[in-house]
């Protein structure tokens, strides 16, 4: 009913409607737009300081009914520009930012705009055509690209090549992008299923501005290139959320970039898919059956042990189970339960938001990471309380997690009479290396009788995994699901 209305009304009202323009304000664009006949009211109050571009692109979307799209990250492969001729895409302020063999997905600036419509729609035969609403300033920038044919993209936009660059890590899967400066330029690495692979260079003057943006869209200080730093982003890519995490340092040529990528829009992995085998399906299955207890998922950066603990709590989750998280930051957003972020200023730590969320009388805690002897001796104290409480810590293996623990601070009777289990796990790559990776694994649950030993002698060497990584490695040998060669890149030669 609202869009109904809006067809009886010129944005100028609408805007009015909205008290996002002034009625003197209303009448300063009419005049100006008198002495400007080709300039749309909307663009020429936003070029009058007026109002926004974000705004101006949530009014149309309304008016037209029409999704609208951000094109700040957009990379558009050259020949889905190519479906629509140069002239008019110029002409309408359009581009076409997706294709297939059945559909194309045209940014355009102004949605009312019906002449320049039907000549889209002409230029794309014998496809769909669905229009989306785009920001003008954004729509430029690609129709100067197009007009010089992309070619020496980094000269011309550096900040297009940024966007090239995390558009084909995302689309090649993978989980980070390494900028390294040398002596002559700027090698580009993505790790791929944990293999680093070289991509392309960046000449120095292209890099200063790429390194400027990224630290822009991360938050951090950009007069800052010795000290360590390192920033969060989280960008609209292609029609998916993105999430960056940037870390630098200065290294003997500059500073040395590293972007993490999660791609958001993948939601959380179901847990019968994440490639455990029937035994480690089961030990989870039952850790996750105790109502209350503390569980330690540990491993290295890039090990999937935040994969697995997603795909745990979304497999649990249910009505008359209130499950809350404590994360810095939230990586994937869950239905059915309370995600907590920490604050980026500081002021709330781990420990505080552990105390905080047992004010909300949770049945299930999830803390992203122990990282200190106060956040782990919080949750520790947390699932004594009757909760079952989910973390991750970084450590090699479940005796290492102890030895961890206690170098924290922690005495071994603080944690060990709560303590469900410790589970980590790594990743090999299958042996045809284009089926993704999968987990082994190495574990152990603290029974009764193993928590009293423990204790009675003060001593973790009782502690003997229900499972090893030498069982699981052979077990992933002997089904032919990877090679030798694979399990020592991973762990060294101590496996094998």
């Amino acid at each position: 009913m609202q869009s109904l209305n809006y067809l009886f009304k010129n944005i100028g009202e609408i805007l009015l409607d909205k008290k996002l323009l002034t009625k003197e304000q209303v009448i300063m664009v009419l005049r100006a737009q008198k002495r400007d006949d080709n300039c749309l009211f909307g663009q020429l109050s936003v070029k009058l300081g007026f109002i926004n571009e974000d705004d101006l692109l949530q009014v149309l979307s309304e008016i037209y009914s029409v999704k609208s799209v951000k094109m700040e990250f957009l990379y558009i492969p050259q020949n889905t520009l190519n479906l629509i001729n140069v002239d008019v895409a110029v002409s309408s302020c359009a581009v076409p930012f997706y294709s297939d063999d059945s559909c194309v997905k045209i940014a355009i600036s102004d949605p009312g705009n019906i002449r320049s419509i039907d000549k889209i729609v002409s230029c794309c035969k014998n496809r769909n055509v669905e229009f989306f609403v785009a920001k003008e300033s954004e729509i430029l920038r690609f129709l100067e690209l197009i007009k010089c044919k992309y070619k020496d993209v980094a000269e011309s936009d550096p900040l297009f090549l940024l966007n090239k660059i995390i558009f084909e890590a995302v689309e090649a899967k993978a989980s980070d992008i390494h900028f390294e400066p040398t002596d002559n330029f700027i090698k580009v690495r993505f790790r791929i299923d944990g293999i680093l692979n070289e991509i392309t260079t960046i000449n120095f003057d292209a890099w200063s501005r790429i390194k400027s943006k990224i630290k822009i869209i991360s938050k951090m200080d950009i007069t800052e290139n010795r000290k360590v730093q390192n920033g969060h982003a989280r960008i609209a890519l292609a029609g998916k959320t993105i999430d960056l995490r940037v870390a630098t340092v200065c290294g003997s040529f500059g500073e040395n970039v590293t972007v993490r990528i999660f791609d958001l829009s993948s939601g959380v992995k179901d847990f019968s898919k994440l490639g455990f085998c029937k035994k480690d399906f089961l030990w989870l299955k039952n850790i996750m059956s105790h109502p209350y207890g503390i569980f330690l998922i540990v491993g290295p950066t890039g090990s999937g042990k935040t994969t697995t603990l997603y795909s745990l709590v979304n497999e649990v989750k249910s009505p008359n189970i209130n499950i809350i998280t404590l994360e810095d930051p939230i990586e994937y957003q869950i239905d059915g339960i309370r995600q907590l972020e920490l604050r980026e200023d500081g002021v709330m730590s781990f420990s505080d938001g552990i105390k905080a969320i047992l004010r909300q009388d949770p049945d299930i805690m999830l803390v992203g990471e122990i990282r200190d002897e106060e956040t782990a001796a919080t949750a520790v104290r947390a699932s004594l309380t009757g909760r079952l409480v989910l973390a991750t810590l970084h450590a090699s293996t479940p005796n290492d997690a102890l030895r961890r623990l206690t170098d924290l601070g922690l005495k071994l009777s603080d944690f060990i009479p709560s303590l469900l289990g410790i589970f980590s796990q790594r990743l090999l790559r299958y042996k045809n290396e284009r089926t993704g990776r999968f987990p082994v694994t190495e574990y152990i649950s603290f029974s009764d009788e193993l928590k009293k030993k423990i204790l009675k002698k003060n001593d973790i060497s009782f502690c003997k995994p229900t499972q090893t990584f030498v069982d699981s490695i052979k077990n992933a040998l002997e089904n032919d699901l990877t090679n030798k060669k694979e399990v020592e890149r991973v762990f060294g030669n101590a496996f094998i």
